[in-house]
């Protein structure tokens, strides 16, 4: 599918929808989004989920472009259904390649460099995965060729460009190298950060400690980059955009799923919506965990439902009430135990309520 889109100004937004396939779980996010703005320097934002090369090439061919018409690809962050393909497509567009500093650790292998990672032979966004056969039959090739790129144009927090009507947002949590695109006051790319329907994985805190000496020298001080509480503060930053309400936000997933459009009119009452959700989020694992202590895993079996349990969804349950649990350890409302520390316990507190709350004041 194309969406096509004329701001106010009269440029054109062209949304193209890549298939990103996950066959092993019914964690489904429906297509990648990426988004082709003609001009001057015409843009290409994200490349879809890796193995869509030809897919892409004949979506641009259709709203009658070619790859060698892309100045310049922004990539929003360094996953795999967000930056596949950019090697093909750079090599054939000859664009430059816009990322924030944190996308240069991601794609690039660390392996002298261990720090408790599951797999430290593994590129910088995917240390911590706990699917390694996933990743050496699937993945290996796309990551070999995505070490090789190198970075043009370094995209900064509030950094405008007003020649070309651009204005750049950081906005970690979900991915420590996330941002966020304004075109012309007017229309905001959100990547992963604000999403219809559903709402965004954030990233674990833990992996700050795991990434923190592969990290920019700016960002190993002290952790604004991993985990739930940078993820909200990255939500609370877009609601105090000037330009609100937006007349069009673009997201990197759902804006088109089960037959029907997925409209963001309100890119702050979304992200207000976002962090309620991880408010009652935080409140059902503590129903769930009750008084007694209890491992992760039986959290996320108890939690979520048996469809989304199956094949690499099991994982994402499990990361996902980690997530959470993290914010309640630091908040002082979980206490941790186990060789491994997977086992969680209630405190009795609830700190994380006015911590989080606070954020929707």
């Amino acid at each position: 599918m194309i969406v096509r889109y004329q701001t106010s100004q009269g440029t054109d937004i062209f949304g193209m929808a890549v298939p990103n396939i996950r066959t092993d779980t019914e964690w489904d996010l429906g297509p990648t989004w990426c988004y082709l703005v003609p001009g001057q320097k015409t843009t290409l934002i994200d490349t879809g989920r890796f193995g869509n090369y030809d897919v892409l090439k004949t979506l641009l061919e259709s709203v009658g472009k070619e790859l060698t018409d892309i100045d310049r690809i922004i990539i929003t962050h360094s996953h795999e259904d967000h930056d596949g393909n950019l090697p093909e497509i750079l090599s054939a567009s000859q664009a430059e390649l816009w990322a924030h500093p944190v996308y240069r650790p991601m794609i690039a292998y660390h392996p002298q460099i261990e720090d408790n990672a599951l797999h430290p032979e593994l590129p910088g966004s995917c240390r911590l995965c706990p699917l390694t056969e996933k990743v050496y039959r699937n993945c290996l090739s796309y990551h070999q060729k995505r070490s090789t790129l190198s970075v043009d144009y370094d995209i900064t927090d509030n950094h405008a460009m007003p020649e070309d009507n651009l204005r750049f947002l950081f906005t970690p949590g979900h991915s420590p190298d996330a941002v966020c695109i304004i075109l012309e006051d007017e229309a905001l790319f959100t990547g992963d950060t604000i999403l219809p329907d559903i709402t965004p994985h954030p990233s674990l805190a833990y992996s700050f400690e795991v990434n923190r000496q592969i990290l920019p020298e700016e960002y190993r001080q002290e952790n604004k980059i991993y985990g739930l509480k940078a993820y909200i503060a990255s939500l609370n930053k877009i609601t105090r955009l000037e330009s609100q309400p937006f007349a069009a936000t673009f997201p990197g997933h759902r804006l088109f799923y089960n037959g029907q459009f997925n409209i963001i009119h309100s890119s702050y009452d979304r992200a207000r919506e976002i962090i309620q959700f991880h408010i009652d989020r935080c409140r059902d694992i503590l129903k769930v965990m009750g008084n007694r202590p209890i491992e992760e895993e039986a959290i996320a079996r108890q939690y979520f439902p048996p469809s989304q349990l199956t094949g690499s969804g099991v994982f994402m349950a499990i990361e996902e009430v980690r997530t959470h649990t993290e914010f309640m350890e630091e908040c002082g409302d979980i206490i941790r135990s186990g060789d491994k520390g997977q086992i969680v316990q209630h405190t009795g507190s609830n700190e994380f309520l006015p911590a989080l709350e606070a954020y929707l004041h």
